[in-house]
């Protein structure tokens, strides 16, 4: 494991996380207890899923900011910067708090070989433990079971977004080997809160409840009782996980009013979402899709787009390891045009790669080198598109989008 230079922010990038995941909670765990176990008994949220998990912290985060709790929250990955996912009360970690901890991991636990991401999360739990919050959301990286979130011991709720096939190079081939890794964070007496699941899920997620004894919390997509900060019908779903959270948490002795629940839910707000951009005097939609079931939602969304069918602009940059035609086939029409870009220092579907999928020969595919330069594709067109052209396919595409748009001036 290379030891990283704190003060060169890059290589705690994705490409760096990404290269050095190593699953397993055992290095943690003793990482943990020789920092004498922060947070040891501060109760957490954990939120365990394939998709979703961003939003249902959101959303969890803005109904407890609401009602005054003293909360830390962690998420993975970021967006522009990696304080983000270190966060007290909404408020990011200072960066040079951030350095400081990350120094002290570096020099006193470099014995336990641990991954950028055991890392960012002992800073988390040590900083917490400072703040003494009194409620840990904990969103899990890409695992469950073998995650470095599931090393917090005292883990009274699991929220579980919408399990579905992603990472299978680490966590099985299949949706049944995925969810099991996912649910096994399931313990003793805990409380499970979820919405609509696969079949196959549904049913590992009742025999993994019933095995350890925890209470599952089953919750369907929101009325429209409630309005929503956060765009897109499917986020109903992920809003209806979070007030079945907010359930267990009366239940455990909490107290959180209807009121705190309302303006939380229309408050939350969550970059590179179903977002709106306007650059350029134009408006481009982000969206960080990066897998089936995200493209299959966001196929969802299209459906109530203002003339999405004389064709959309789409923007597209996927992961090499990601299942491309899959996402490809539930998003793409026949009017529609793919701007095909790289994901900034991953390895990316190319033209070339394309090529060979037969089920991909007759769409309309242009490559680009940059991200910006399918923009100003965009811009040198005869007329804007209707329907918003739309950037997908990946967190870090979106980021370095918005990073794009923030650096110009028209």
């Amino acid at each position: 494991m290379k030891k990283i230079n704190i003060e060169n922010f890059d290589l705690l990038s994705p490409k760096f996380e990404r290269e050095n995941i190593q699953l397993g909670i055992s290095r943690i765990k003793k990482a943990l207890k020789k920092l004498n176990d922060p947070c040891k008994n501060i109760p957490a949220v954990q939120i365990v899923g394939t998709n979703g998990k961003g939003s249902i912290t959101a959303f969890i985060e803005n109904i407890l900011f609401e009602e005054k709790m003293n909360i830390g929250v962690t998420t993975s990955p970021h967006l522009l910067d990696v304080s983000e996912r270190i966060r007290v009360n909404k408020e990011n970690i200072n960066n040079e708090e951030f350095k400081r901890l990350f120094k002290k991991i570096e020099n006193n636990l470099s014995n336990h070989k641990l991954s950028p991401f055991e890392k960012i999360i002992c800073c988390a739990l040590e900083f917490f433990d400072s703040k003494k919050v009194d409620l840990l959301i904990l969103e899990a990286g890409l695992g469950g079971r073998l995650d470095a979130t599931t090393a917090h011991g005292l883990r009274p709720i699991v929220a579980l977004g919408n399990i579905g096939l992603d990472h299978k190079e680490y966590l099985g081939d299949s949706i049944e080997k995925i969810a099991r890794e996912k649910v096994a964070v399931i313990e003793k007496n805990a409380f499970v809160v979820t919405s609509n699941q696969n079949i196959k899920v549904e049913e590992i997620i009742k025999k993994r409840a019933k095995e350890v004894g925890a209470k599952i919390i089953w919750k369907e997509s929101l009325s429209c009782n409630y309005k929503l900060g956060l765009k897109g019908n499917f986020q109903k779903q992920n809003a209806a996980v979070a007030l079945g959270v907010i359930e267990a948490l009366n239940n455990l002795g909490f107290t959180v009013k209807e009121c705190s629940i309302k303006k939380g839910l229309k408050n939350t707000k969550w970059k590179g979402r179903l977002e709106i951009i306007n650059f350029a005097n134009k408006k481009i939609l982000v969206d960080s899709a990066h897998n089936y079931s995200a493209a299959k939602a966001l196929a969802e969304e299209r459906k109530t787009w203002k003339n999405n069918q004389e064709g959309i602009y789409w923007i597209l940059g996927v992961q090499k390891q990601k299942d491309i035609a899959s996402m490809i086939k539930v998003l793409i029409k026949e009017n529609d045009h793919i701007l095909l870009v790289p994901v900034n220092n991953q390895e990316s579907w190319r033209l070339k790669d394309l090529s060979s999928i037969n089920s991909l020969k007759n769409l309309n595919i242009t490559e680009f080198e940059k991200v910006d330069l399918a923009f100003n594709y965009l811009l040198e067109l005869e007329k804007w598109p209707k329907c918003n052209p739309v950037i997908t396919g990946s967190i870090f595409l979106v980021a370095e989008f918005i990073k794009f748009a923030n650096s110009r001036e028209f």
